[in-house]
């Protein structure tokens, strides 16, 4: 699965997930994949969310199921990622 998460990530392409959440409740969420980061022993997808209309962060040892769209996200990578570190207040690198 993170091969695929990766080259999602490349390709700017959205990807449709089902996802279970902290409650144990499944949901199918359609997501632009702009980033990883690892936690410990948790790697993190940071995503724009369609479902919630803002940025997400989802484990992928969540994820059930997973599938590429042929269809890219209407926003560059590096807009998503430069909007979502100033929503988190992380300093440009």
């Amino acid at each position: 699965m993170l091969s695929s998460i990766r080259q999602a990530i490349r390709t700017e392409r959205i990807v449709n997930i089902t996802y279970t959440d902290v409650k144990n409740d499944v949901t199918t969420r359609t997501i632009w994949p702009f980033a990883l980061g690892y936690f410990e022993h948790v790697l993190l997808i940071v995503a724009w969310c369609e479902l919630r209309h803002t940025f997400r962060s989802f484990r992928a040892d969540r994820i059930s199921a997973l599938s590429i769209s042929d269809q890219r996200y209407p926003r560059r990578r590096q807009a998503l990622l430069k909007a979502w570190r100033e929503i988190e207040h992380i300093p440009p690198q």
